[in-house]
């Protein structure tokens, strides 16, 4: 069996790209399908029904503080291939709405994650086998500068990279 079947190379781009994340969108899951084609995500099921803008909480992060990394894990010897997806988030100021907000998120397994990244695409977090809090901190500061609130880190591991996702499920 062949296993290597490329289709196509990458042209060099314009300098047009913008790191980071804009905003976040969860919704309760676990995802029971997707509708998906070339790696784009046209909609997303969980209990039967697809999940429209109103299923989902949007979370607004502070302008570069927040950042998407995928690591993909191969191992030759033992033939397996995976994707450690993990969204790192940052909210400003500890007050007890986010407090327990954040503390459903670190109890849920299978959260529904959508990012927005700064060149207006929309990206999934642990899409088919569910998103969950990995880690996070609270911060209170020292200095009148600094940081006082939140940096949680939102996980997933897929058999696929993060599918990019059409806007119009989640806004």
């Amino acid at each position: 069996m062949a296993c290597s079947n490329l289709s196509a190379g990458f042209t060099l781009d314009c300098n047009e790209s913008n790191g980071g994340v804009e905003k976040i969108f969860i919704a309760n899951g676990p995802v029971e399908s997707i509708t998906e084609s070339a790696g784009v995500v046209s909609a997303i099921t969980v209990s039967g029904s697809p999940l429209t803008p109103g299923d989902f909480f949007e979370f607004e992060v502070p302008r570069q503080t927040s950042s998407f990394t995928e690591t993909h894990t191969v191992n030759q010897q033992n033939g397996t291939l995976f994707y450690d997806q993990a969204l790192s988030m940052v909210f400003n100021k500890m007050e007890a709405a986010k407090r327990n907000q954040l503390l459903l998120m670190g109890q849920a397994t299978n959260m529904v994650v959508i990012f927005k990244d700064n060149n207006g695409l929309y990206w999934s977090v642990g899409l088919e086998r569910g998103a969950y809090m990995t880690a996070g901190t609270s911060i209170s500061g020292t200095a009148y500068g600094d940081r006082n609130g939140y940096e949680i880190t939102i996980s997933g591991a897929e058999l696929y990279p993060s599918y990019q996702v059409n806007a119009n499920i989640v806004e």
